[in-house]
């Protein structure tokens, strides 16, 4: 059985509803639904249970928290709060090269979350400007599909992984990954802040920052031999300029289960009035059905009265079945069955009625 419709399984059974891919290219990761909270359900690798089971047990501030892991002996599928915020990535393309004292703020939050996630023995390997989120004038740390266990006793990782540009050497099995490879990748990801541009390729004296005060953190934190890097996240923070500026004027940040909480709560709410809406359509769609037997029955002709029903049931009534055709049909494929054939049914139904409607007119 493939594996996602194995996940679709695991989903249905543990009661999540799926809502739709999170990225319009690939049906994983999936944004899922259970008692009205919106969470990411991702397919987990076997290498990569052991580190989602410790995050579980162990959540991180300023990271997703694990909210299940279901399992089964050949699918398992992680369940993750959904932060909901801008990237990096897309901060940079609107706003441009953020100044040194932004930075710094930058740099102080994504160094506490790193030496939390080395004090759990756990090495991201994918930090990016892209798997970087800003929620609430914070930033959290996400996708830790890449990451990994550390073992002392361990030359080398057992699989290479990291975005070109961002990775560490020792990402391509030069040697182990450990807290000095994260290291690696904040200092590149500090550089794309400041000069406003993405690695090409390794840094360079001509790719770095000019900043006479970041220009040194960032070349000892890229350093190619990882004896030369800062030796942790403590160690580099302990070099930011000045930390962070003072932080908007809310008195602590939210975590993702306080963010949990909250949507929760706004749900509640919002599933309350649909209900009531949901209601109030049904109610006037009895009373147009109603409204169309009565019109019926002053038809002079028993032919011109099931003349007029047909009609009726044609343009009012056909619809709505079809509608809950669909979602019978979208409930038993496959999400990608769906996305294939969803827009036939639609044709499909629309040419039926149509014709139905030319044929009794």
């Amino acid at each position: 059985m493939l594996p996602i419709v194995q996940a679709m399984q695991l989903l249905s059974e543990a009661g999540y509803e799926p809502l739709g891919p999170l990225l319009p290219t690939r049906e994983f990761p999936l944004l899922v639904k259970k008692q009205q909270v919106v969470s990411v359900a991702k397919i987990v690798r076997d290498d990569n249970l052991p580190v989602l089971q410790r995050l579980k047990q162990q959540p991180v501030p300023r990271m997703p928290q694990i909210e299940a892991l279901l399992t089964r002996p050949d699918c398992v599928v992680s369940i993750e709060t959904l932060i909901n915020g801008q990237t990096l990535a897309d901060q940079l393309r609107t706003q441009g090269p953020f100044s040194p004292e932004m930075t710094a703020r930058v740099a102080t939050e994504l160094l506490q979350t790193l030496q939390a996630l080395a004090d759990r023995e756990i090495v991201h390997r994918d930090l990016k400007l892209s798997n970087v989120m800003c929620y609430r004038d914070h930033y959290y740390l996400i996708d830790v599909n890449a990451a990994r266990q550390h073992h002392v006793a361990q030359n080398a990782d057992t699989r290479l992984l990291g975005t070109s540009g961002f990775a560490a050497p020792e990402n391509y099995g030069f040697a182990q990954t450990d807290q000095r490879s994260d290291i690696y990748s904040l200092g590149v990801v500090l550089n794309c802040l400041l000069t406003g541009q993405e690695p090409r390729g390794p840094l360079d004296t001509a790719s770095r920052t000019a900043d006479e005060v970041w220009g040194p953190i960032i070349a000892q934190a890229t350093a190619l031999d990882p004896d030369q890097r800062y030796q942790s996240a403590t160690a580099m923070l302990a070099a930011i300029p000045g930390k962070s500026a003072p932080v908007s004027p809310q008195p602590k940040p939210d975590t993702p289960k306080r963010q949990a909480f909250k949507v929760q709560l706004t749900a509640k709410w919002q599933h309350r009035l649909q209900r009531g809406l949901v209601i109030t359509l049904w109610v006037l769609y009895g009373v147009l059905i109603l409204g169309l037997m009565g019109a019926g029955w002053d038809q002079a002709t028993v032919a011109a009265k099931i003349n007029f029903w047909s009609s009726g049931f044609l343009m009012f009534v056909a619809p709505v079945i079809a509608h809950y055709f669909n979602r019978w049909l979208k409930q038993q494929w496959s999400s990608k069955q769906w996305s294939r054939y969803r827009w036939w049914l639609r044709i499909a139904e629309t040419v039926v009625i149509l014709a139905g409607i030319i044929y009794i007119g």
